[in-house]
Formats: C-alpha cells, sequence, structure tokens
C-alpha cells in the first residue's frame, strides 16, 4: 500500500463521517437539540444556524447524548 492509496483511504473516511455528520447535524439542529435543551425550541433560526457545523464535526457523542437521554 503505498502513500497516496493511504491518503485516498483517509479522504473516503473523512467524506464518508462528514456525510453522515451533515445527515445527523440536519435532524440535531431541526428536533434533536430540543430534546437536549428546553431552551433551544425557542431559538431563532440563526443560532440553529451556529450549532449547525458543531453539531456535523460532533455527531457521534451528541447521539451518544440523545440515547442516553431517551433511555432516562
Amino acid at each position: 500500500m503505498n502513500t497516496i492509496q493511504i491518503v485516498d483511504f483517509f479522504l473516503i473516511g473523512l467524506a464518508i463521517y462528514l456525510f453522515l455528520g451533515f445527515v445527523f447535524a440536519v435532524f440535531f439542529v431541526l428536533k434533536g437539540a430540543a430534546k437536549l435543551d428546553a431552551g433551544v425550541r425557542a431559538a431563532p433560526w440563526h443560532f440553529k444556524l451556529i450549532i449547525f457545523p458543531g453539531s456535523m464535526l460532533l455527531w457521534i457523542v451528541l447521539l451518544i447524548k440523545l440515547q442516553k437521554r431517551k433511555n432516562d
């Protein structure tokens, strides 16, 4: 396996991670954030726009938090 194949493998993995993060972030900003914090329900759209990139990058952590909240 040469360097180009390793970089290709890494970039494909990163693209998959970011795609899944994008899909999760759409759901999280629209519905999921309000399940973790009730104050988000009344938040303006620009607040939701601000939390979108963070939820896209940290989607695994937020998914675990949502699952724990659901089980409680």
